[in-house]
């Protein structure tokens, strides 16, 4: 098996039509709050059509590269239900100790029985991430980031290796740290185990722990199953919970 050291944040929610310009704002207003976090959450590259850009140059134009990143069909044709993609790095090395990217397909509204967009923040690939990018404090601040600026309805941060335990059916699963949006907190009551938190904007914030999240301390893994069986009500919703607006 291989072993996959890279840390991840992935948030997630349902159809959500936007226009180029509203998630050029949304990503503007991430990337803003993630410099003041560490200095590896700056400088960012831009994919621009596959091509590298430098993201500062491209601030006031945002809106305009990321239509061109619309999500196109097989023959070429734009097909804006699935939404555009918007990808910055902050180096060229995949396998540097602080390499971070940051993944977002946002603006789709096609219906079905998954969350149709995401935002994603993750290390580089094969290598074992700097703790100072990782560490709670920094990680934590990262996915308030995420899930206040693209007003994510669920988000989970983990190590890769984690996903090793994931069930194949479930929409949920273990992870380090485990958010839900105001609108469906009420439903959750965090475990004893857990640290937790609301944010400023009435979201849910469970943690397994305060250190840096590791598969094979177990009392990592036993905290985070038990928020994620916590997590049952909002698991049982029918999926996605926020198909429907509020």
């Amino acid at each position: 098996m291989t072993v996959r050291p890279e840390y991840k944040i992935y948030a997630s929610w349902g159809p959500r039509e936007e226009s180029p310009e509203v998630i050029a704002a949304r990503y503007l207003a991430c990337t803003d709050r993630l410099k003041q976090i560490h200095p590896a959450y700056d400088n960012w590259i831009f994919s621009l059509q596959g091509k590298p850009k430098k993201f500062a140059a491209l601030r006031g134009t945002l809106a305009a590269a990321i239509a061109a990143n619309v999500v196109r069909a097989e023959d070429g044709d734009p097909t804006p239900i699935y939404g555009y993609w918007a990808t910055v790095t902050n180096t060229m090395n995949k396998v540097h100790p602080r390499s971070l990217a940051l993944w977002v397909n946002a603006g789709a509204w096609v219906t079905s029985g998954y969350f149709s967009n995401f935002a994603m923040i993750k290390t580089g690939k094969r290598i074992v991430p700097d703790p100072a990018i990782i560490a709670y404090p920094a990680f934590k601040a990262a996915l308030l980031a995420l899930v206040e600026s693209f007003d994510a309805t669920y988000c989970s941060a983990y190590p890769q290796q984690i996903t090793n335990l994931w069930p194949e059916d479930a929409h949920l699963n273990l992870a380090w740290m485990s958010y839900v949006a105001p609108r469906f907190a009420s439903l959750i009551t965090p475990p004893p185990s857990s640290i937790h938190e609301r944010t400023s904007q009435g979201g849910l914030l469970i943690s397994a722990t305060e250190e840096i999240f590791r598969v094979d301390n177990p009392a990592h893994l036993a905290a985070a199953q038990d928020i994620l069986k916590a997590l049952a009500p909002f698991e049982a919703l029918p999926w996605p919970p926020d198909a429907t607006p509020e």
